[in-house]
């Protein structure tokens, strides 16, 4: 769905208080906590906020999704209930809220702006595609990365600087730079390493 739905769905949960007898209480109103859009609504001592406000959701290993939130609550503070006028003593805080009802309408895809939305089971679905197709994207580019970074040496003085190693590492203190045949270098676990083939096809993995 996109915002107007949402927009709809809010404007009819609004209407239902109006319909059950409800008045607007503008002496709550007053004041922005950040909110997209908030109307109340009194019924003798009762005060009833239809709130619309966008919020990050954390889920499982910190994983985040934006998400509009509409939200029913009753305001149980005494003091903005028996309160008179516009004073600051009049305002109901969101976060105090007891809530009624809730809806989530999760944000689908990355761009910030963004304009569709689904909600419960159907959203949950969709992002955990979404974190799959990542997860796949971010594996296929550190592959892509991974052969970026391969490059294999045929130069001499590349053979001198690693000959000292090579001798060490195959226990051969005499060997010759003219045996070794290929020095690839590759990157792997965020260093890179390099593989030295000798004529008689020993190898030295040098990190």
């Amino acid at each position: 769905m996109k915002s107007t739905e949402i927009n709809a769905i809010y404007a009819a949960k609004a209407a239902e208080f109006l319909a059950a007898g409800y008045t607007i209480n503008t002496n709550s109103m007053n004041g922005s906590q950040g909110e997209i859009a908030k109307i109340d609504f009194r019924k003798g001592n009762e005060v009833i906020r239809v709130l619309l406000n966008s919020e990050t959701i954390w889920g499982e290993n910190f994983r985040t999704a934006d998400a509009i939130v509409l939200t029913v609550g009753r305001c149980t503070d005494e003091r903005v209930i028996n309160t008179q006028g516009f004073g600051r003593d009049a305002i109901i805080w969101n976060e105090r809220l007891e809530v009624i009802e809730k809806r989530i309408f999760y944000r689908m895809g990355r761009r910030y702006d963004s304009d569709w939305y689904l909600e419960a089971e159907e959203a949950e679905e969709a992002l955990a595609k979404n974190r799959e197709r990542s997860s796949v994207r971010w594996s296929m580019e550190k592959i892509q990365d991974s052969w970026k970074a391969r490059k294999e040496f045929k130069d001499e003085a590349t053979k001198q600087i690693l000959l000292p190693a090579v001798r060490r590492h195959l226990g051969k203190p005499k060997l010759k730079a003219d045996r070794i045949a290929s020095i690839v270098r590759c990157w792997k676990d965020n260093h890179f390493e390099y593989t030295v083939t000798t004529i008689g096809k020993n190898k030295a993995v040098l990190h």
